[in-house]
């Protein structure tokens, strides 16, 4: 007859092990519900140069492939002169395969309105829902109420003619959208974060809302940087609290935290589709603009609503 104490340590340990095999497949899935971008050392893509000439509104667009397989999507560029109506030059963006995206901005003769253009990078879709830029394992468009956090993680340099001299500006454009499938601007809310911003137009007809503090890692130590919230039409805007802000760093912050902000202070709950995450700069308010932006990281981990989300303090993100 089997010893009685003897199954008893049987059935504990059987239940122990069970145990350890359920929390297992508790971290695996909570892990699984991470995404991070595949390409934040900007070194697994194709290179691939766009560059548009002024005069021109229409501007050059190009896709990076990865250089692994030319049928997945890494990024999108676009030199994006909607406003180049007069003058002379170029605007080109560069990813170089080599661990940077460049944009380089030499014009002259512009029109010197409001904003003359906009060059950017695009991970995901746009406001008129193209999705051509969904290669990396991130998922978009996603509804806001789906992510627990979007942590921004990137370093970055403006140089050039800046600093006062010059309507510049560094930007996160993001569009909020009352679908997975909106027809254009109309349909979203667009959300601006500005680490740096020298416009002489300041805050022009913009409603002020909020001094908003938020937890960031900048070039390596926890820190805090605040924004001043404004409502501007169709708009949420985030300014550098102390103008003109940042013109290069290394800086990781979570993005839900501005955007559900956003959203709730424009108060129009329609907005709930994020489209995708879009860096670059704008320029306008001055004929003649010289002025590069070059990116050395950028590196995006959604987290999925019901998952742990990643700490915002960490100096370094081993993938």
């Amino acid at each position: 007859m089997p010893n009685l104490a003897t199954i008893t340590r049987y059935l504990r340990s059987c239940a122990t092990l069970a145990g350890i095999f359920l929390i297992s497949l508790l971290s695996l899935d909570a892990r699984a519900q991470t995404y991070t971008t595949s390409d934040s050392s900007l070194n697994t893509g194709s290179p691939l140069t766009e560059t548009s000439n002024a005069p021109g509104t229409s501007g050059a667009v190009g896709l990076v492939h990865s250089s692994s397989n030319s049928s997945t999507n890494l990024w999108l560029i676009y030199t994006n002169p909607w406003a180049v109506t007069t003058g002379s030059g170029t605007i080109s963006i560069a990813y170089t395969g080599a661990g940077s995206i460049t944009t380089s901005v030499n014009l002259t003769g512009l029109p010197g309105g409001g904003v003359d253009g906009s060059p950017f990078t695009l991970l995901g879709c746009d406001q008129w829902a193209g999705c051509s830029a969904v290669g990396q394992p991130l998922q978009f468009p996603k509804q806001l109420s789906a992510m627990s956090s979007l942590m921004v993680d990137y370093t970055y340099a403006l140089t050039g003619t800046i600093n006062g001299s010059r309507d510049i500006d560094m930007i996160w454009d993001e569009w909020v959208c009352n679908s997975n499938h909106p027809n254009g601007i109309a349909d979203c809310l667009e959300v601006e974060t500005l680490p740096y911003y020298s416009f002489a137009m300041g805050h022009g007809g913009a409603t002020f809302v909020r001094t908003l503090n938020l937890p960031v890692t900048l070039n390596g130590t926890s820190s805090t940087l605040s924004f001043d919230e404004y409502i501007w039409g169709q708009a949420v805007l985030y300014f550098p609290h102390t103008l003109p802000g940042l013109s290069s760093a290394s800086l990781r912050f979570d993005m839900m935290t501005l955007l559900n902000q956003a959203v709730t202070d424009y108060g129009n709950s329609v907005y709930t589709w994020l489209m995708g995450m879009e860096a670059g700069t704008e320029f306008g308010g001055n004929s003649t603009q010289s002025y590069s932006l070059n990116i050395t990281k950028l590196d995006f981990e959604q987290t999925l609503a019901g998952s742990p989300a990643p700490p915002t303090n960490l100096t370094g993100v081993v993938h």
